[in-house]
């Protein structure tokens, strides 16, 4: 199992009633081994901001990138400095979903779109390159651009019919993905019948394949070097 020290920034909203978007990353990073921090929207949490030899995770929320609020903009505040310590080679950072559009708004000027097809909600197949392809629970209507892969130190890693850039990396140590691969099966379901209570949103392209939260998010945190970064052990 692999140990190490996470902190969760957690989105606005709910995943599902009762549930916040930042709860199923924390128990997904827990089961794996992570000693985690969550901290909840709204929560400057200056003690975590840019805190070196950590894993950064940002997770989904229901804000806009673009709202302008004093709590967004003290969220990208956050992702700013997160980045700066992984730059150094002293952190690793994760965004998902929101949290890959405000990784990718902060490091590359670039904001979210709205997806052309409308979005998807469901679970989803999304193609890896140089990266293994995954089954994943997803539930978008904003998405990263493909322009963002003309910034310099962006490499694609996911894409799907949906959404060309599924997942990004940029930088040393900073990897942002649309989909949520900290959900389970039924999580998903319910995340997916809450998002559609509050929009319009399609459903996700067919896709054959288990849902396995511990294995997608392994593979997108070993994108991210999370293991190398925070110096995490092997037990």
């Amino acid at each position: 199992m692999i140990t190490g020290e996470a902190v969760v920034w957690a989105g606005s909203g709910t995943l599902w009633p009762g549930t916040g978007w930042g709860d199923p990353l924390a128990a997904q990073l827990a089961a794996l081994g992570w000693r985690v921090s969550l901290v909840p929207w709204g929560d400057p949490a200056l003690e975590h901001r840019g805190r070196p030899d950590v894993l950064h995770v940002f997770s989904g929320g229901l804000e806009a990138v673009g709202s302008g609020t004093a709590a967004m903009a003290e969220r990208l505040d956050a992702v700013r400095s997160a980045l700066a310590v992984a730059d150094e080679g002293r952190a690793a950072v994760l965004g998902i979903c929101l949290g890959a559009q405000m990784v990718a708004a902060v490091a590359t000027g670039t904001a979210p779109q709205p997806v052309a097809t409308g979005g998807e909600a469901g679970i989803t197949s999304v193609h890896g390159h140089g990266v293994p392809d995954l089954v994943v629970p997803t539930a978008h209507v904003q998405e990263v651009p493909a322009s963002v892969l003309h910034r310099p130190d962006v490499r694609l890693l996911w894409s799907n019919a949906v959404s060309t850039v599924q997942g990004f990396a940029v930088g040393r140590a900073a990897v942002g993905v649309q989909f949520h691969p900290e959900l389970t099966a039924p999580e998903s379901r319910w995340a997916a019948a809450s998002f559609r209570n509050l929009l319009d949103v399609p459903d996700a392209p067919p896709a054959t394949g288990v849902v396995d939260p511990a294995s997608s998010l392994s593979v997108v945190l070993a994108a991210a070097g999370a293991h190398r970064r925070v110096g995490a052990l092997a037990a």
